[in-house]
Parts: structure tokens; sequence; C-alpha cells
């Protein structure tokens, strides 16, 4: 969003799940960057880095069906985890909402050697056409469930639960709170380019974790030059501890298992993320 730069301008606080001001995550010009940013191998801030992705699909290998089965990516990314799980043999559909990913995704699997296969669905999870039973296993990687809001959250998950057959595994993985203590901190850089624009200016940021309200905002702002300013936020509702294996239970899913992080070690309330597996119950 582009607009001259006003005293008033810019919330003193963001507010979480703003529609003014949340980043459509579709949006081509957004996704572009963003790709690359999940693409760059010195942070893990869009995607993990590959040495990390691949100790994560060396546990869900795990948990997983065995391989062929029939496995849903939700919130796929550019296929960074697709790709590696169709390469143990399983069938991959991937699910997100950037055109940019996807198309980067299906040019991996053009050029990859893989024993099961991969293909892409462009879609939102709320509304995605899923087929019912269609799925062995759905993962969500990278606390994909936190971007929605609180009320819409249940629903996603019922979605991914009824698009699993009998016994289909649904791994989610979730943060109970951010990589900051309570309250706010913010920073500012002359950057060249960011997800806001590939104009050099300055960037403003802000990230807010209100721990009773279970909500974080990350909040970038780009000025430039001309006195105009673009801002974009992306905020998450980090489901409590106790809340999450009823969440999934109203999904219809059962034996909700919580594991610290991708470690096999129970959780608990101190963790700081966390892997939900759980079944669909048999009819």
């Amino acid at each position: 969003m582009r607009r001259k730069l006003r005293p008033t301008s810019i919330l003193p606080w963001p507010l979480p799940f703003d529609p003014t001001a949340e980043l459509d995550w579709g949006r081509p010009e957004f996704a572009k960057r963003l790709l690359r940013e999940h693409l760059d191998q010195s942070h893990d801030g869009a995607s993990r880095r590959k040495t990390v992705i691949a100790t994560h699909v060396r546990r869900l290998a795990r948990l997983l069906p065995a391989a062929p089965a029939r496995i849903l990516d939700a919130g796929c990314g550019p296929g960074l985890y697709a790709l590696p799980l169709a390469g143990l043999g399983h069938h991959v559909v991937g699910v997100d909402v950037s055109g940019p990913a996807l198309a980067y995704a299906r040019g991996l699997v053009r050029n990859s050697i893989i024993k099961g296969s991969a293909r892409f669905i462009r879609g939102d999870l709320r509304d995605v056409v899923l087929p019912p039973g269609g799925f062995d296993a759905a993962v969500l990687v990278y606390f994909v469930l936190e971007a929605f809001p609180r009320l819409e959250q249940p629903h996603v998950v019922a979605r991914l639960a009824a698009s699993l057959a009998p016994d289909g595994v649904l791994i989610a993985e979730m943060r109970l709170r951010p990589d900051q203590p309570p309250g706010r901190i913010d920073w500012w850089d002359v950057v060249p380019n960011s997800l806001l624009s590939d104009r050099r200016h300055v960037l403003l940021g802000d990230a807010v974790y209100d721990e009773r309200r279970h909500t974080y905002v990350l909040r970038e702002v780009a000025v430039f030059d001309d006195g105009s300013v673009s801002t974009r936020q992306t905020s998450g509702w980090l489901c409590p501890f106790p809340l999450i294996p009823r969440l999934f239970a109203k999904a219809g899913l059962s034996d909700v298992t919580l594991y610290d992080g991708w470690s096999g070690a129970p959780a608990h309330g101190l963790s700081d993320s966390l892997l939900v597996v759980a079944r669909r119950r048999r009819a």
C-alpha cells in the first residue's frame, strides 16, 4: 500500500489481522519477492535452509504412512518439502496461494527424477476444493495454521481432516510463542530492496507479541525518497497449549500427540514450537 507520508498514516501499534494492512500472499508483486526470500539460503526467515529441510523430511518420513501414500502439502510454498517427500515415493499434492512459488515448484518437478509424483494447485486453504477422503496424510509446515485468525483455524483444520481417508494422519507445525518477549521491538535499516519494493528505501520494522491475546504481528514500512510509504504486516494467532488437542478433536481427529518441536520428545507448555500428529477417526 503506497500513500503520502503523514504523522498519522502509521498506527503506533499494528492491529492483528488488519485487512487494510495485512499482506496478501497471492498478490504477484509480493509473491515474487517472497519467493526470492524462500530461496535465500542465508536465513530461515521465509523457508528453511536445505539442510534443515532435509532433517525435517527424515522426521516426517517416520510419522507419515509408508510410501506410496497420497500426501497433501497444505501451504506448500515453492515445493521445498513436497519434492523431497515425492522423492521418497509419495504422491504429493501441494496447495498454495502464490502463483510464482507454484511455478517454481512445477519447474523443480520438470527437472527432477522422483520416485513418486508431485503436482501443485493454486488455492486458499479456507475454500480450495479438496477431494473428501482423498489423502492418506496432510502436512502443515512452518506455522501455516497461525496465519489464519482464531475463528478461522477450526474451519481450516476441519477441511483438512475431511480430506483425509480413514486413519489418515494430519501433521501440523505450530508455535506457542514467537522468538521475542511480550511487548514490542522495532528496528530500521536502509535497504536496496525488500518484500515491499525493489527500489532502495528506508525500512522500518516492528513486531508486537501480545501474550494475553496470543497474537503476534510483524510489520514493515518502506519510506521512499519521494515521501511516500508502503506498509504490510503479517499476523498470527498462536493457539494456547491446553487448547490444541481440542482444536484437532473438534475436527474429528483422534490420537492427538504433541511433540516438542521436531524432536520425538513430548511437548509441554514451555515448548517454543511443536508438531501435532492426529488421525482421522473411522466412521
